[in-house]
């Protein structure tokens, strides 16, 4: 008799394995921390105005501070120059 491959497989719950892994974050930031060591730090630069990259990055500085982290955001108008970017970055 063979097994059923199918029959053997769990259906995961990726909502609750996601929320897991958040709080492991969150616990080894918060340790970090009080060992006296900086906390993980995102800085994002929006050029513009695009709809899309401020949803995506709004996400991305949530989960930041969901997670402990320091998050910094920069925004620059479209015209901004390559060289005006550049120096930002640096």
């Amino acid at each position: 008799m063979r097994s059923c491959y199918l029959c053997a497989m769990q259906i995961l719950d990726g909502k609750k394995a996601a929320q897991s892994i958040k709080d492991e974050l969150k616990l080894n930031v918060a340790q970090r921390i009080a060992e006296g060591k900086k906390a993980p730090h995102l800085a994002a630069i929006l050029v513009g105005n695009d709809g899309a990259s401020e949803t995506y990055v709004a996400a991305k500085v949530k989960a930041c501070e969901d997670a402990g982290f320091i998050s910094t955001l920069i925004r620059m108008n479209a015209e901004t120059s390559e060289p005006k970017l550049m120096e930002q970055i640096e």
